[in-house]
C-alpha cells in the first residue's frame, strides 16, 4: 500500500501545480499546437491501455498457475497420506505429513509475500522422505505401497520447489515503469498547449488523471501471486488436513507390533 499512497499524493501533487500555473500564466483559448498535442496524447493513451491490458492478463496468469501448483501438491499430499494409511509401521509419517501441511500454511505463507519460503516445512519433507526409505513392511502390498509413498514424497518436493518459483515471480519493474511513464504523457501532453483551465478542461484532467492513478494503482496491487488483492490463499492445504482426518477414520492408527 505504499507505492499506491506515493502514487496518489504524487498525481494530487502534480495536478494541482499544473492547475496553479495554467491559472496563473495560461492564455484564453489558445490553438496553437493544439491537434499536434492532441495526436500525442491520443498515442500515450493508446500505449497505456496496451501496456495495461498485457500487465492486467500477466498478473492473472501467474495467479492461475499459482493456484493450480499448489493444488497439484495438496493432491501429491493425499495421495501420500492414502499410501502410508494402511501400513502401521507408518504412523509416524502420517504425523510428518500433517506436520509439513500446517508449516507450509503458518510458516511459508507469510514469507511467500515477500517472495521467500521457510526452511523448517524443506526440512520436515526431507525428514518424511528418510523416515519412509528406513521403512521396512513385511508383506508385498506394504511393498507396493511404500514404493508409492517414496514417488509421492518426489513429487511433493518438486512441487513445493515450483511452488517457491512462483512466490519468486511477479511483474517485471519494466511494466511499471512504462505505465507509469506513458500515463504522465495522457496526464501532462494536454496541459503543454498552456491554455486556462476551464470547468470542462478541469473535469477532464481530473478524469485523466484518476484513470491513471486507478490503472498503475490496480496493477501494484495484483502484481505478486501471494500478495495483494486477490491473493492465492493457503486454502487448498487447509482443506488437505481435513482430508487426512477422513483417511484416519478409514485406516485408525494401530500401534506397531512390539
Amino acid at each position: 500500500m505504499g507505492w499506491i499512497s506515493v502514487l496518489v499524493a504524487a498525481a494530487v501533487a502534480i495536478t494541482l501545480i499544473a492547475f496553479l500555473v495554467l491559472r496563473r500564466k495560461g492564455r484564453e483559448d489558445e490553438e496553437r499546437g493544439a491537434d499536434s498535442v492532441d495526436f500525442g496524447a491520443n498515442i500515450a493513451l493508446a500505449i497505456y491501455l496496451l501496456v495495461l491490458a498485457y500487465a492486467v492478463v500477466l498478473c492473472r496468469d501467474a495467479y492461475a498457475t499459482s493456484q493450480t501448483d499448489i493444488r497439484a501438491e495438496t493432491e501429491t499430499l493425499s495421495e501420500m497420506y492414502w499410501s502410508i494409511a494402511p501400513l502401521p509401521e507408518a504412523a509416524p509419517l502420517r504425523a510428518r505429513i500433517r506436520e509439513y501441511s500446517s508449516q507450509s500454511v503458518t510458516l511459508d505463507w507469510p514469507l511467500m509475500r515477500r517472495g521467500e519460503m521457510s526452511p523448517v516445512p524443506t526440512k520436515t519433507l526431507e525428514d518424511m522422505r528418510t523416515a519412509m526409505l528406513r521403512l521396512r513392511p513385511l508383506d508385498e502390498t506394504g511393498k507396493t505401497l511404500r514404493q508409492e509413498a517414496l514417488a509421492h514424497v518426489s513429487e511433493a518436493a518438486h512441487a513445493r520447489s515450483t511452488r517457491a518459483d512462483d512466490a519468486r515471480t511477479g511483474l517485471e519493474s519494466i511494466f511499471v515503469i512504462s505505465l507509469i511513464v506513458s500515463g504522465l504523457l495522457v496526464i501532462v501532453l494536454p496541459w503543454t498547449v498552456g491554455r486556462r483551465p476551464t470547468a470542462a478542461s478541469v473535469a477532464g484532467d481530473l478524469v485523466r488523471v484518476a484513470v491513471v492513478v486507478v490503472g498503475v494503482g490496480f496493477i501494484v496491487l495484483i502484481s505478486h501471486p501471494f500478495s495483494g488483492v486477490g491473493a492465492v490463499g493457503p486454502d487448498d492445504f487447509v482443506a488437505v488436513q481435513q482430508q487426512f482426518d477422513q483417511i484416519d477414520a478409514r485406516f485408525p492408527l494401530q500401534p506397531v507390533a512390539g
